[in-house]
């Protein structure tokens, strides 16, 4: 805001401040108050003055009870998220339940980056964080999900949904692996990636493990390269 109001002309140099503070007490009215946002298909880019990432970033810091935020299809790659990571404050974000960053173009380093915006208290109470859709999530990006998940210090309660990512085996192994580490709540979702029965057999056994066995775990790890009943194959063996 303090750039935005650089460029500007005021009949007095020493009004700016003055501006500049009524420009924030506005905001924290306005969007202190907002419960959802949604810029879903709205292209987040670098160096725009008035759509990125930093922007945002600056806006949702006066977000103070915002529960649902969507960023899906936003055009968001690694160096966009890092930017938008940057841009928010400690404590930022402390209603937030619900992260959708689906359908955007980042992969391992983007994904790190969201994993250290929640571990250094950014939503605290988050409880779902989509990143579904996005081809570009592979085994790396796992291996960065898995490491945050294995500190025990994202939300307790944070579901993290990754179907219809690019997981193979190894990916789907370090996140099964990790689970044990996280909070007591935390939960996975993985639908149709590209692990066979060994990373689906690691992902099922890990979420029984902590959940205890449920039906509807078969139904979270089903893969592209699996038959629909694999899941039921894999408990029996």
């Amino acid at each position: 805001m303090a750039q935005l109001l650089a460029g500007c002309r005021f009949t007095n140099g020493a009004d700016s401040a003055t501006v500049l503070a009524l420009y924030a007490q506005t905001a924290t009215a306005v969007l202190g108050t907002v419960e959802k946002l949604s810029y879903q298909g709205l292209p987040l880019v670098r160096g725009d003055p008035w759509c990125s990432p930093s922007r945002l970033a600056e806006a949702l810091n006066y977000c103070q009870r915002l529960r649902h935020l969507v960023l899906r299809g936003s055009r968001l790659g690694d160096d966009e998220v890092e930017e938008l990571v940057a841009g928010l404050e400690g404590g930022a974000l402390p209603a937030l339940e619900a992260l959708h960053l689906g359908a955007n173009r980042f992969a391992a380093r983007g994904t790190g980056a969201c994993c250290a915006l929640l571990r250094r208290g950014v939503a605290p109470q988050l409880q779902h964080l989509s990143l579904s859709f996005m081809p570009t999530l592979g085994d790396e990006s796992a291996a960065a999900l898995a490491a945050a998940l294995a500190t025990g210090s994202l939300p307790h309660k944070l579901a993290v949904d990754v179907s219809f990512c690019s997981l193979a085996d190894e990916g789907a192994k370090a996140i099964a692996a990790a689970l044990p580490l996280a909070g007591p709540s935390c939960n996975i979702i993985c639908w149709f990636n590209q692990f066979g029965l060994a990373g689906q057999s690691a992902m099922l056994a890990a979420l029984d493990a902590k959940h205890g066995p449920a039906f509807a775990h078969g139904t979270k790890v089903m893969s592209l390269f699996t038959f629909p009943f694999s899941a039921a194959l894999v408990r029996a063996a």
